[in-house]
């Protein structure tokens, strides 16, 4: 090998050793970083939220006691009927003739409340003849009955108590071609009267019947 090879390849050898030398004095390559993200706008102004009122709830009622309910009104109130009157007639019975006047006595409750007053009247006509061929045999009665008492007692079980007063006339004539009678009779008589209030109930006694009708007449 000449000198000049030999020189050559020191030079190149001293050339690449600066190379590699300068490759390993510079300044590492910096990691490139990441980008910045832009700023977020701030949100806009909200209002703010309003807190809901709370409904207040009503407390509770306490509880109404059982309320007793109302006992039905007596059917005394505005209470109206009629009493049917049988009369037996004595001197009618005796000759074969009709033997019982009927009447009636309406009546009513005077008062709005207990105790419940009772009053009413009516009157009895009667009239009846027998035609036989000795003469005739006429008889008539008249009499005004009237009544007091009063209607009471529970619900459902109500009563009618009364007096009747009956006052008046009977007239028997008897006559035939020899013979002319007349026996008049007059007088009062007081009857004690009980009924439940119910149609139909009778009351009776000695010569005498009662029936009570509920209504008006």
């Amino acid at each position: 090998m000449s000198l000049y090879n030999g020189r050559s390849w020191q030079v190149l050898l001293v050339f690449c050793l600066a190379v590699a030398l300068s490759a390993c004095g510079s300044s590492p390559t910096p990691t490139p970083e990441p980008p910045t993200r832009p700023p977020t706008a701030p949100a806009p102004d909200r209002p703010a939220t309003e807190t809901p009122t709370p409904t207040p709830t009503a407390a509770p009622l306490p509880a109404a006691a059982t309320a007793t309910p109302a006992p039905p009104p007596s059917r005394c109130e505005s209470l109206a009927g009629q009493l049917e009157v049988q009369v037996l007639v004595g001197p009618a019975d005796a000759v074969g003739l009709e033997p019982v006047a009927v009447g009636s006595v309406p009546f009513a409750v005077t008062t709005s409340e207990s105790p419940f007053l009772v009053e009413g009247q009516g009157p009895i006509s009667y009239e009846d003849t027998l035609g036989a061929e000795w003469g005739t045999y006429v008889v008539t009665m008249d009499l005004d009955m009237a009544v007091q008492g009063q209607c009471s007692g529970e619900t459902g079980s109500e009563e009618l108590g009364l007096i009747m007063e009956m006052t008046g006339e009977q007239l028997v004539v008897v006559d035939s071609p020899d013979f002319h009678g007349e026996y008049p009779w007059s007088g009062k008589q007081s009857l004690n009267l009980a009924f439940p209030l119910e149609e139909g109930a009778t009351a009776q006694g000695e010569g005498w019947v009662v029936v009570l009708h509920l209504g008006s007449p």
